[in-house]
């Protein structure tokens, strides 16, 4: 993608992965000593991942091709997804092996970012695509580190794993990805 050359990586770098991991709801029941270890585990596994995938597929970055020939189906949805005040642009529907495509969300966030729609659709599908890893090959960063679900006292309650740490994951690989077929 030469067009992309040069542009400010619009996802969040390693730098501001720790601060996604205090966006997570459990985020006060993880233990202030493994704050750092699991963003930086988190983030070295996304980056590890892309190698390994930029290796399976040649050093494509077609993530639009790369997702077909995984099977996965891609739907295009003509809307701008807003919820609350977060407004997404896809998400891996995991189960069914689809990605869904927010185009006028997607559309917003390119414009924003000095991007083409398609550019914009491959960086997306770039986060999405390790998502599809995490449910079917790699396993869910997610659940890589466990707090209680319920805490009364001394007693806990079932456990629930950090979602923050799969998004940091998804990011280091379409950072890791992005850096390996552009640079």
């Amino acid at each position: 993608m030469d067009s992309m050359v040069g542009f400010t990586y619009p996802f969040p770098t390693k730098d501001l992965a720790y601060q996604e991991l205090t966006y997570d709801y459990c985020y006060v029941k993880i233990k202030e000593e493994d704050k750092q270890r699991i963003v930086d585990q988190a983030w070295l596994m996304g980056e590890d991942t892309a190698k390994q995938i930029y290796k399976k597929f040649n050093g494509s970055y077609d993530f639009r091709s790369i997702c077909v020939q995984s099977g996965l189906k891609l739907n295009e949805k003509d809307t701008d997804y807003v919820v609350g005040n977060q407004r997404y642009f896809s998400d891996y529907i995991s189960g069914t092996n689809q990605i869904n495509l927010y185009l006028k969300s997607i559309a917003q966030w390119a414009k924003e970012n000095n991007l083409t729609q398609q550019e914009a659709i491959n960086l997306i599908l770039s986060h999405e695509y390790f998502h599809y890893l995490e449910m079917n090959e790699i396993g869910q960063l997610s659940k890589s580190y466990l707090v209680p679900m319920i805490t009364i006292g001394k007693l806990k309650i079932g456990k629930t794993g950090i979602h923050a740490l799969s998004e940091i994951g998804a990011h280091g690989f379409a950072h890791q990805y992005y850096l390996l077929a552009t640079q």
